[in-house]
């Protein structure tokens, strides 16, 4: 059995060993058709969070749709879906240290949809302001940090947008701060 077990672990040993494992991600071609079709679904133009975009601006999408992240930078995921019964576009991204930061958009949300990102958690969201825009934050009960913009002259058809991430994360700052300047007319 020893024996056994000194041939197994040295195959083991000698076996190459990946040095890290990539998460598939979404090409620029998909991504551009699902803003397509969150476009179509909302009946406005959502953002896409897109790294590496001031380099190579995203072919068959607008330039005011793109939200440039940094080099290093991974898109994880974007699609539209229901949540809170409300159609709602989502983007995730992966920062170069591997922490995910979450996009959400959607018309006219509920105040289920604008609350659910206070679960487990009293007080009022704390407002923040990030380069012209008022953000309101707030501590999720999942230990995630919610920011919210609703533009304030935006009236029934406007866009609402929560940016998400772990709690204390610079990351999150980060893409407040870049959708924050995509949103600004």
């Amino acid at each position: 059995m020893v024996v056994i077990l000194a041939c197994v672990g040295g195959i083991l040993l000698l076996a190459p060993q990946p040095d890290e494992v990539d998460q598939p991600q979404v090409s620029d071609a998909e991504a551009a058709v699902a803003v397509q079709e969150a476009e179509a679904a909302l009946g406005t133009q959502p953002l896409l969070l897109a790294p590496g975009a001031a380099d190579e601006p995203m072919a068959d999408l607008p330039a005011e749709a793109v939200v440039p992240l940094d080099e290093g930078w991974r898109l994880d995921y974007a699609r539209t879906e229901e949540t809170d019964e409300v159609g709602t576009w989502r983007v995730g991204v992966l920062s170069p240290g591997e922490r995910r930061v979450d996009l959400e958009q959607a018309v006219d949300p509920t105040e289920e949809w604008l609350t659910r990102s206070d679960e487990g958690r009293p007080g009022l969201p704390e407002p923040v302001d990030v380069g012209g825009l008022t953000w309101t934050v707030q501590e999720r009960g999942d230990g995630r940090t919610a920011w919210t913009y609703e533009d304030p002259e935006g009236g029934a058809g406007a866009l609402t947008t929560t940016v998400s991430a772990s709690s204390g994360s610079e990351d999150l700052r980060e893409v407040v701060e870049a959708v924050s300047a995509a949103l600004v007319p």
